[in-house]
């Protein structure tokens, strides 16, 4: 039997962050791993080379990307590539319904093609062309239309899905999958997120000049994600000491933070956020000096939110989590943090209040992160990866 050799074709792996599921699959179920990665990649609206990372026992390569639209983006060279290596599996990180995923399956045609979709809405091709119709929109009109036609031409090549949550499961079975789609988790590293000693936690609260209870988020900082939900609830309970620890995301600006800069004002909570800037690499140390880590999406017509991993990250580090019931978040958080209707900014103040008066932000640390480092990290998922492979 011929040993598996995966191919994966991912620009998100343009960050080298997310390539350490691979060095798992690569150093723990010796599986053959090759990266091909965009040389550069549209990030915001900003062309970004891609950094080198550190080499972690898979092969890597870099191609030119055509494209800005996730649909439309088609990466170069990879017939080329697969001649070349040989691949037995090719995982595309992206939706099925893609150009993406149609260039990589030709260039591989003696390969099992996978694909990884974050998607979570069911198709409603007829109603969204209508609506754009009805806006006088000729791109939101034609956009359904295209995932329509994508799907028609790209889903035959695609022999196995891997969602991130249960809706995205239930899509994809109802898009002509059904037999063929697994469920994974979107791992942390959990030599990363883990919980810290006493006295480096300290040290890293006194460098921030926390000294209240803290809730912290941490993301991006977009509407959707509902920060301002969030500085309302804590308005609030002003009357009760706490601090709010606030990645302000540099790296992806957008119009949403002066607007959230302007509530925090109006609030008059301008002494209690403590605002901060890091890479990846820093986020457990500032998950660590928090207490209580808090999600609370809201869906739209056209989104829910499709993984949150800041949550199961957070968990991995022992805190205490909420999150709203958009999306995935009641599956990652499950009997092991908080939930609270999405929207609903009395019920999030009440679940906060309840969290800082008992100031019990440690007992179940370890049960806590014990789950997310069992159910959620890369080595659940290289796992299930690694399982099909053989």
């Amino acid at each position: 039997m011929t040993a598996a050799r995966l191919l994966v074709v991912s620009p998100p792996c343009h960050q080298p962050v997310n390539r350490a599921v691979y060095r798992e699959l690569v150093e723990q179920h010796g599986v053959a791993v090759h990266l091909a990665v965009p040389r550069r990649l549209n990030v915001g609206g900003v062309w970004r080379d891609t950094p080198a990372g550190a080499a972690e026992g898979y092969s890597l390569s870099l191609h030119e990307i055509s494209g800005t639209h996730g649909r439309l983006q088609r990466m170069h060279g990879l017939a080329e590539l697969a001649h070349r290596w040989k691949p037995t599996h090719v995982l595309i990180d992206s939706d099925p319904a893609s150009r993406m995923v149609l260039s990589a399956a030709r260039a591989c045609r003696d390969c099992k093609v996978w694909a990884l979709t974050a998607e979570n809405l069911p198709a409603r091709s007829a109603r969204e062309f209508i609506e754009g119709l009805t806006a006088f929109s000729p791109m939101r009109a034609l956009a359904p239309l295209l995932k329509a036609a994508l799907r028609l031409w790209v889903h035959p090549h695609v022999d196995h899905v891997f969602t991130l949550s249960q809706d995205g499961s239930r899509v994809m079975e109802q898009l002509g999958f059904r037999g063929r789609v697994t469920r994974i988790p979107l791992g942390f590293d959990p030599a990363m997120f883990r919980i810290q000693d006493a006295a480096k936690v300290a040290q890293t609260r006194r460098s921030l000049g926390l000294s209240a209870p803290t809730v912290a988020y941490f993301g991006r900082l977009t509407p959707e994600k509902g920060i301002h939900l969030l500085l309302d609830a804590l308005a609030q309970i002003r009357d009760r000491p706490w601090q709010l620890l606030l990645d302000r995301f540099a790296d992806y600006p957008t119009p949403y933070v002066e607007s959230l800069t302007a509530r925090i004002q109006s609030l008059s909570l301008e002494e209690r956020v403590v605002f901060f800037d890091a890479r990846h690499e820093q986020m457990p140390d500032f998950m660590n000096a928090a207490d209580i880590v808090v999600l609370p999406s809201i869906s739209t017509p056209r989104w829910k939110e499709q993984y949150g991993r800041v949550l199961p990250e957070a968990m991995a580090c022992g805190k205490l989590v909420i999150g709203s019931d958009s999306g995935a978040i009641p599956e990652l958080v499950a009997e092991h943090g908080h939930i609270v209707p999405e929207g609903d900014v009395a019920a999030l103040r009440d679940c906060l209040e309840k969290l800082l008066a008992a100031a019990d932000f440690a007992s179940r640390s370890a049960e806590i992160s014990g789950y997310a480092h069992r159910e959620l990290s890369i080595r659940r998922q290289a796992e299930i990866w690694a399982g099909l492979l053989r």
